[in-house]
């Protein structure tokens, strides 16, 4: 199959594009030969079978809608699509609130600014704060639980 240029007119509609990519999502099976609850597609492989790119706020929307209908969640990652089976989400555990259980206090007091310092100097400590992101070169003083009931 030829790939198609970057100047290609779309050769399917959104929603036609939508059932292709479920499609070959459902294809997708594991080692054990099951269909597969989560994968990816590269851009290439998108633009290979619906002719098209995912572009503007626009299509994204009505492009993920229809992948909803189909019973499928998109992610854009930076070199492919990843795809979710949205009834796969029903089985994964919750997240509680007690687990930001001082930040909530910290809001709920109006200290916004106080609960999102700690969050980010958390999430830098992890890792999960960006360098473009993670503002914060000193490390901000987190109050140890019971502190902040003065």
């Amino acid at each position: 199959m030829d790939t198609v240029s970057a100047t290609a007119t779309p050769n399917v509609s959104q929603g036609d594009a939508a059932a292709l990519v479920a499609l070959a999502l459902q294809r997708t099976k594991n080692k054990a030969g099951e269909p597969r609850t989560r994968a990816r597609m590269s851009y290439k492989t998108f633009r290979r079978l619906t002719g098209r790119r995912i572009g503007g706020a626009k299509f994204v929307r009505e492009f993920t809608a229809e992948m909803m209908n189909l019973g499928w969640l998109m992610v854009r990652m930076p070199s492919a699509y990843g795809f979710v089976r949205a009834a796969s989400l029903d089985k994964w555990q919750l997240t509680k609130s007690d687990a930001v259980a001082q930040e909530l206090k910290l809001i709920n007091e109006g200290a916004v600014a106080e609960a999102l310092d700690i969050a980010r100097q958390e999430l830098g400590e992890h890792g999960h704060v960006g360098k473009s992101t993670n503002a914060y070169a000193a490390p901000i003083p987190r109050k140890k639980p019971g502190a902040m009931d003065k």
